[in-house]
């Protein structure tokens, strides 16, 4: 497994202060994917899950000669970004109906490839990786963010990873899966890549609303599970660990720390 690094830039770019909203957290965090995936004007980018296109909408600018394909599986979400390209006129943003886990392009089609917030959408991450390897050209490389939840020490921390994981699963189907910062690496480097930098980037929360917590609904409901099933123990190690919820009047308030881990991986 490769060395971590330490890359200050990027811890920079997720320290958000307390009055940011989601809307400009996600703008914090598609920066900070342009910038690990440097790519040159160019280059011909593989966007995997890009959803409406937010990521793709601002990488595109940097592909003068080069273009970005964004594959999801979302006929709603594509529909909404392949009006964003209309509307503004963009050529090199091409869009396609797919999975990650079966790419519909030719071996060596891209120079690189950028996965935001999507890696614990794919039901089989396993053959995800192995396609973007195989998609990839020769010293080909991506560019990977996604939320991480914490190493275990202990069982206990195993189940609480455990009842996170199916809060999620709850609302998003029993695909959803969240990984740690080994499990993800691995991954990685069992379909071939050499991780040559990966870093955990943690930024505080301080009695901020639910709603400007990604998903902050989905962990509210993880805490409540555990509290309905009276696992005062798991209940703890969330609140020391995640999140810690309250109420003040109509609002819910948020106190704790939220992971993000970015990973660069090259073809081997």
């Amino acid at each position: 497994m490769a060395e971590e690094m330490d890359y200050q830039d990027y811890q920079k770019a997720l320290q958000f202060d307390q009055r940011v909203t989601r809307m400009e957290a996600l703008d914090h965090l598609t920066s900070v994917v342009i910038d690990g995936l440097k790519p040159n004007e160019g280059d011909r980018v593989l966007d995997v899950g890009t959803g409406t296109g937010r990521l793709a909408m601002v990488l595109y600018k940097r592909l003068r000669r080069g273009s970005v394909v964004g594959i999801d599986s979302g006929r709603g979400m594509l529909r909404v970004a392949r009006e964003k390209t209309v509307r503004q006129g963009i050529e090199n943003f091409l869009l396609v109906r797919g999975a990650a886990e079966k790419l519909p392009f030719r071996e060596a089609s891209f120079d690189s490839a950028c996965l935001m917030l999507s890696f614990h959408h794919f039901a089989s991450p396993e053959e995800a990786t192995v396609e973007l390897h195989r998609v990839l050209k020769p010293k080909g490389y991506l560019f990977s963010l996604d939320p991480v939840l914490l190493e275990p020490g202990d069982s206990q921390d195993e189940k609480l990873n455990e009842a996170i994981e199916e809060a999620f699963q709850e609302a998003h189907g029993p695909q959803f899966r969240f990984f740690t910062m080994s499990q993800l690496v691995g991954l990685y480097e069992a379909a071939g890549f050499s991780s040559n930098s990966y870093h955990v980037h943690e930024f505080s929360v301080d009695r901020r609303g639910i709603e400007s917590i990604p998903m902050g609904a989905h962990w509210a409901q993880a805490r409540g599970n555990m509290v309905f099933r009276r696992q005062k123990e798991l209940v703890q190690r969330f609140e020391r660990n995640y999140f810690a919820f309250a109420t003040e009047g109509q609002k819910t308030v948020v106190t704790g720390k939220m992971r993000w881990a970015t990973i660069r991986a090259a073809k081997g």
